[in-house]
């Protein structure tokens, strides 16, 4: 067995993040992804981001990391659903499909006659799920939507950041991770659901309410004692010490959390029991709470004067909760997720080479390894498949899809260059290791990356 969704087709019209974040889970499952663009609307955002060597190529569309990273293991078509000739075609291909899932605003799937009500006339037991920043239905259903408006309305924002600082937005479209992952656990019920009663569904995910689930314990404790708590940076309500705590070298840096009074006694014999371990006001919980900005700063002077990996092998023998803040080096090198198999290296054709991606599902299965079964698909890779071997178009109708611009194999509008890498480095977004691909070789194979020089070009 290869994978738990064998024989499920999706038709996966989502771009950006959240809905491919969710057909890429459903991929690595096993399920037949075919993800629908169109030459005048591509999924231009991740394909035009982040290229291999910062070297867009001649085919920026088919280079984009991103794109790799959230595609991989997926067929893919183009197919304009904006002519009469597009829909048609995308009906047939929903009627030997099983789900169907779709991230555009609300009115637009119905606009079309795509929408749900539609799409059960020509195969009853379709599923169909679309993904929204306040759902598919309610007041709010027409509010443009990304990631930062749906963290903000959830009240993520609002707890995220420091007590005397401006609320913070996650980081890294948190909000569309979780959302995603939230579409796919919904569509793997409603395809058990269709096992057992033989019958389609309709799904509706809001991502505001889908970050919103992850905050309950903050939602509790207003329901429960009217109260709202305010940002409280790394600091928790009952543990102490707790937070992120500065090593030794450069951005070197350490999480220490410690739970209850045993925990505590291990912390202090783990770093030598100093005098000021046992002044009262640490005694206990409380006390250190209380304390906390003179506790923080002398667990500082014990952890600044170490690397972060040696802090938390010493708390970590000692029996305390403790982890390295890990840079992307050090994640892509880190010897316990090289070993789990957590990064599987694809060969992703010409332009980009063989890299290392990370798993979407971070389980292990029996009978089956959870990993996409392939590379991200070129645009309109797989026109031929679809509308020829699936549909049973001739070569000269597929060719005719290409001139009446209802298919094609090249976004009509393709994404420029990206950012030059001495911008990025001004502007504070990250810093580059000249030597990554050769770091990256001693782990993963001498012949990961580009090896033939003319696909710089």
């Amino acid at each position: 067995m290869t994978g738990l969704l064998d024989g499920i087709r999706v038709l996966d019209l989502t771009m950006v993040y959240a809905g491919p974040v969710c057909t890429r889970i459903l991929a690595d499952l096993g399920a037949e992804v075919i993800k629908v663009e169109s030459v005048p609307r591509a999924d231009v955002f991740t394909r035009a981001n982040v290229y291999p060597e910062n070297e867009p190529g001649e085919k920026p569309w088919d280079n984009g990391g991103f794109f790799h990273t959230l595609n991989a293991g997926k067929r893919g078509i183009s197919l304009n659903l904006g002519t009469e000739k597009g829909r048609e075609l995308f009906v047939r291909i929903v009627g030997i499909s099983d789900v169907v899932i779709e991230n555009f605003s609300p009115r637009v799937m119905d606009n079309w006659g795509l929408g749900y009500e539609e799409l059960k006339k020509i195969k009853p037991d379709i599923i169909m799920a679309s993904i929204s920043g306040l759902g598919n239905y309610g007041p709010l259903r027409d509010y443009y939507m990304y990631v930062p408006g749906m963290e903000g309305m959830s009240g993520l924002t609002d707890n995220t950041g420091y007590p005397d600082g401006e609320p913070l937005l996650s980081g890294h479209a948190y909000g569309d991770w979780v959302t995603g992952a939230t579409a796919a656990a919904a569509l793997m019920t409603a395809l058990y659901y269709r096992m057992v009663t033989g019958q389609g569904q309709y799904v509706d995910i809001s991502g505001r309410e889908a970050v919103a689930c992850h905050l309950g314990e903050i939602i509790m404790d207003y329901t429960l004692n009217g109260r709202d708590r305010t940002r409280a940076g790394n600091r928790h309500i009952s543990m102490a010490p707790h937070g992120c705590y500065r090593c030794q070298g450069e951005d070197s840096w350490v999480t220490i959390a410690v739970e209850n009074e045993e925990q505590w006694r291990q912390f202090c014999r783990a770093i030598g029991s100093p005098a000021w371990t046992q002044d009262a006001r640490f005694a206990d919980a409380p006390g250190r709470r209380k304390n906390q900005d003179d506790l923080d700063r002398r667990v500082e002077e014990w952890t600044g004067q170490r690397g972060h990996i040696e802090v938390m092998r010493i708390l970590q023998e000692a029996g305390v909760p403790a982890g390295a803040v890990l840079n992307m080096k050090e994640v892509n090198l880190n010897p316990h997720l090289v070993e789990r198999g957590f990064f599987q290296v694809i060969d992703h054709g010409e332009g980009t080479g063989r890299r290392p991606i990370a798993r979407l599902v971070p389980a292990r299965f029996g009978g089956m390894d959870g990993l996409p079964p392939g590379r991200a698909p070129r645009f309109g890779q797989d026109n031929e498949y679809v509308f020829g071997s699936l549909l049973g178009l001739s070569a000269e109708e597929i060719e005719a899809l290409a001139r009446e611009n209802v298919a094609g194999s090249r976004p009509a509008f393709p994404p420029g260059r990206p950012c030059r890498t001495d911008l990025v480095a001004e502007q504070g977004a990250g810093w580059f290791d000249p030597d990554y691909l050769g770091e990256l070789r001693k782990v993963y194979g001498d012949d990961l990356g580009r090896t033939d020089p003319k696909q710089m070009k």
